[in-house]
């Protein structure tokens, strides 16, 4: 991510931004697994736009982290997420007013240069894809082989907070 000039504070300490992920998975017409990517859009972010990314986006203030993925997801790509993995296993601790929750995401990813922190989830969704959005176009399904040549050959073409994700999914399902 590009430099950012005014950082979340509380307090006058400076926190990073939590965001979420979702990779999406699904099998192709010819039987083998796809996920969905989609090029990276932002006039803010002149860096990273034109990289390949997976759906994902901001936590609002409050907002449960499954709702999030939901909205996150729909946004962007325009389809609706039918199953997020573990999110049956979450597990809710009330405590005075109120509640601690138990999640479990696939992976955690930190920008090294902040100030973001992610938290990826493994979904499935329906739906049609969108052509395009505020912050994203070519929203497509890949063959994760093809995926893992462009991250293994070429990984300037990966949005940076999505990379070691994509790595990980892709050690897993690519052997």
């Amino acid at each position: 991510m590009s430099k950012v000039k005014e950082l979340p504070s509380l307090y006058g300490e400076n926190l990073y931004v939590p965001f979420v992920g979702a990779i999406i998975e699904r099998t192709g017409k010819d039987g083998s697994k796809e996920i969905l990517v989609q090029t990276r859009v932002k006039k803010t972010d002149r860096l990273y736009s034109g990289s390949i990314e997976i759906p994902g986006g901001k936590m609002r203030a409050f907002e449960d982290i499954y709702q999030t993925i939901r909205r996150e997801v729909k946004e962007e790509s325009g389809l609706d997420i039918t199953f997020i993995q573990h999110e049956e296993t979450r597990i809710d601790y009330p405590n005075k007013e109120d509640v601690s929750s138990l999640i479990e995401p696939f992976c955690v990813t930190q920008m090294q240069n902040g100030p973001f922190i992610g938290l990826i989830f493994l979904c499935r969704a329906t739906g049609n894809t969108l052509q395009s959005s505020d912050e994203t176009e070519n929203v497509r399904w890949i063959n994760i082989h093809k995926l893992n040549e462009i991250v293994q050959n070429h990984p300037e073409k990966v949005y940076t907070a999505f990379l070691a994700p994509l790595q990980k999914y892709l050690q897993i399902h690519c052997q």
